[in-house]
């Protein structure tokens, strides 16, 4: 072992160079949080995601199609588009932008004095076919008319295609299908289906033959029936084509928009949607919770410098105002003033500023006791210049991780009223808007729901992310344990 001797337990003299030298280097507060931000890779990568959303909110919209003065693309309604699936530009028939069924042909010298056939004889109807392209405006069906029979009826039903069952359909068309018309004159050949196509559907169409006899008045349909299916030909009126391709005409083929979150059951751009309901959404998130923010800070330093009774008094009024219903007073307020931009930011600032006072308070609370803010009061400093000389700025770390962590919430609190109908005044864009209409066609169109949901889903993930990087590298205390 080791002996212990008296110089062991002498001090060790540092040379006066050493002793005055500074360790690391010298850095303001910004200057310090913004070192340890950037050695956070998460909050980076949020921060860097929200400020593309953010570029292609305000950006995007100068590249929209120019659709006419008083109409604006990401609100152009298009049946030709109705619930298209997302895609880079399909290629489109250029139609006329009026367009009127055809009429019902008939036959010439059609024997119409043939008797009628016997109820083991009675047939569909064969040649049964597509007359023209089958597109969104009509289906022209044609096939070879039958002498003996009364008439036809026609049935249709819809769905993908590989849903639609053939077989069921030829041999009970009137049990599967729905009913398009009855058809009396047994010459006519041609009927033209145009009610409620959607370009995203497949069709199946049937067709049997019937005869009613006039003696006992029943009437005996074809055992069978002659079936077709087909998808419609994606069209685009020709006043829109000229504006992709200056020189169309009806009859061309060319390549149209992309549609890369697809288009709603109104045949608008759905990605147009979202990028114009950025801007609201955005615009709402940076204006409510700095307006809040501002009220908070006011009320809340008031409070906690005034003390006594007004300090009990003025949290007495925050504490009746917290335990009202906040969306429930959300959704009144929007109601008493209508639906708008306007009334959506007073409604969300009129009860959403408590939270904020009650922080604040809370940290002034603790400055007004430091010594140089006893010594602006000695010296008669004004209450103004206590709140913003004196306390904000050494409540800036605080008051942006709170501001932060709130901007989500504005984003909620829209899509939530949207959802309720009580968002802003259609057509307007916005992402609560945007996913209220997606909603109503979920069943049967997902991908307009799940789309836009999983955008504002990461933004909100990135929103709460970059809110705890923040709270991580704007509190001192915290340095050296990131």
């Amino acid at each position: 072992m080791k002996s212990l001797t008296p110089e062991m337990f002498e001090p060790k003299l540092a040379s006066l160079d050493e002793a005055e030298k500074i360790s690391r280097p010298i850095l303001t507060y910004f200057q310090d949080a913004a070192v340890r931000f950037l050695r956070n890779k998460v909050g980076v990568f949020c921060l860097g995601f929200l400020t593309v959303i953010t570029l292609v909110g305000i950006v995007g919209p100068l590249f929209f199609p120019q659709m006419g003065e008083d109409m604006a693309y990401e609100n152009a309604i298009n049946t030709d588009f109705q619930n298209q699936r997302p895609s880079l530009g399909d290629y489109l028939l250029v139609t006329d932008d009026s367009w009127s069924p055809p009429d019902a042909l008939i036959k010439p010298n059609f024997n119409t004095a043939a008797g009628l056939l016997a109820p083991e004889k009675v047939f569909a109807p064969q040649n049964f076919k597509i007359a023209s392209a089958a597109t969104v405006n009509g289906v022209t069906l044609q096939w070879e008319p039958l002498e003996g029979v009364t008439g036809y009826e026609i049935f249709r039903i819809a769905g993908k295609k590989e849903s639609l069952d053939l077989e069921s359909f030829r041999t009970s068309p009137g049990s599967v299908g729905m009913t398009l018309g009855k058809i009396e004159d047994p010459a006519q050949y041609t009927f033209t289906d145009s009610s409620g196509l959607d370009p995203s559907e497949h069709y199946a169409y049937a067709i049997v033959s019937y005869v009613t006899y006039p003696d006992s008045g029943e009437t005996t349909f074809s055992t069978t029936a002659s079936v077709l299916n087909t998808a419609l030909v994606k069209t685009i009126k020709i006043s829109d084509a000229k504006h992709l391709k200056a020189n169309a005409e009806t009859g061309d083929t060319i390549r149209g928009r992309a549609f890369l979150f697809g288009t709603d059951s109104l045949g608008r751009d759905i990605f147009a949607r979202m990028v114009m309901g950025t801007r609201v959404n955005f615009s709402l998130a940076l204006i409510v919770p700095s307006i809040c923010l501002l009220l908070g800070l006011i009320y809340g330093a008031i409070s906690g410098l005034s003390g006594g009774k007004v300090d009990l008094i003025m949290m007495r009024v925050i504490e009746v105002l917290d335990t009202l219903p906040y969306l429930l007073l959300m959704i009144i307020m929007q109601l008493v003033m209508g639906k708008g931009v306007l009334s959506l930011i007073i409604a969300m600032c009129a009860f959403g500023w408590t939270g904020f006072a009650r922080v604040i308070r809370g940290e002034v609370l603790r400055l007004r006791e430091i010594e140089f803010v006893h010594a602006s009061r000695l010296l008669g400093a004004p209450l103004s210049r206590l709140i913003f000389k004196q306390i904000a700025p050494n409540l800036i770390g605080l008051i942006l991780v709170v501001w932060s962590s709130r901007l989500p919430g504005v984003i909620v609190s829209e899509a939530f009223l949207s959802l309720l109908g009580l968002g802003l005044e259609a057509p307007a864009a916005s992402w609560g808007m945007v996913l209220n209409e997606a909603a109503q066609q979920f069943q049967s169109h997902p991908v307009q729901f799940l789309l836009p949901a999983s955008v504002m889903a990461t933004a909100l993930l990135a929103f709460f992310l970059l809110g705890d990087a923040l709270t991580d590298t704007l509190d001192p205390k915290l340095r050296g344990r990131d």
